[in-house]
């Protein structure tokens, strides 16, 4: 009997302080292991301050990946709480080993927690 692959779904959050309007890494590298291939199926970042957001992937050297921070709230969905803020959707795959980082470029340098989250669907075996 062969190896067989299992899938299943899950997301990541990363978050930093950053006090700046410079392009910034939000937290740590996100890695994906050898033996997982991931659909990247929905992107979101927030910082008070708004501005944009950008993932980049180490295997996808040409991939843009900027978009409009999703909310000026970290702590939930939308500025109002009510989960009114769109999770933006995506369809790209990532087979590892691979390296996601979120960096933000705030509106203003004012001191603020920024978190960016991945959505994924990953594949392994």
């Amino acid at each position: 009997m062969g190896i067989m692959a299992s899938t299943w779904s899950d997301s990541r959050v990363v978050s930093a302080t950053i006090a700046s309007a410079a392009e910034t890494q939000i937290g740590s590298d996100i890695n994906i292991p050898q033996n997982q291939t991931w659909l990247i199926n929905g992107l979101m970042a927030a910082h008070p301050q708004g501005g944009t957001f950008r993932i980049a992937v180490d295997s996808l050297p040409g991939m843009n990946g900027v978009r409009i921070q999703n909310s000026t709230v970290t702590k939930a969905l939308s500025d109002a709480g009510n989960g009114s803020a769109e999770i933006y959707p995506s369809n790209f795959v990532v087979q590892g080993p691979a390296v996601v980082q979120f960096f933000a470029t705030n509106a203003a340098a004012t001191s603020g927690v920024a978190k960016a989250m991945v959505n994924y669907q990953v594949t392994q075996g």
